[in-house]
């Protein structure tokens, strides 16, 4: 019997496999743990589209994600959209998205742009940019 019990934990070994996250900075992936330990207790809520309210709070009923990502500085977030969407985690994935669409509503495209840490267009760009897509241009009543 103790043989056997050796053999057990030979196999529990055996199955033990190394993941290499090039992407993902290690105060990310304690990030992702986290996450993924309450969703296993706790499992996200699908946020359905349309979304049903019109700020974070209202879309994102349920506490602990709501704060998990409430909290997060805009960097980090951007960093746990790229991890979610290396690793597959759509929850994760969704629910940095839900985040971020809220952080952006009623900025103008200059403050989207800064937010985005996108660079400036030449005037040439923004010409275009302006001609093809002019809803982004239109200042927001809100």
């Amino acid at each position: 019997d103790d043989d056997d019990d050796d053999d057990d934990d030979d196999d529990a070994a055996a199955e033990v496999k190394e993941v290499t996250l090039l992407k993902v900075t290690s105060r990310c992936l304690e990030k992702v743990v986290e996450f993924l330990k309450h969703h296993h207790t706790e499992k996200m809520n699908e946020i359905p589209m349309p979304l049903p309210g019109n700020n974070f709070d209202e879309c994102m009923q349920q506490e602990w994600y709501r704060n998990f990502v409430g909290d997060m500085d805009r960097d980090m977030i951007f960093e746990i959209l790229g991890a979610a969407n290396y690793m597959n985690i759509k929850p994760l994935l969704d629910l940095a998205c839900l985040r971020v669409t809220f952080e952006l509503t009623g900025k103008t495209a200059e403050e989207i742009r800064v937010y985005l840490n996108l660079p400036e267009l030449t005037p040439e760009e923004e010409a275009k940019a302006r001609e093809e897509h002019a809803w982004i241009f239109e200042e927001s009543n809100n």
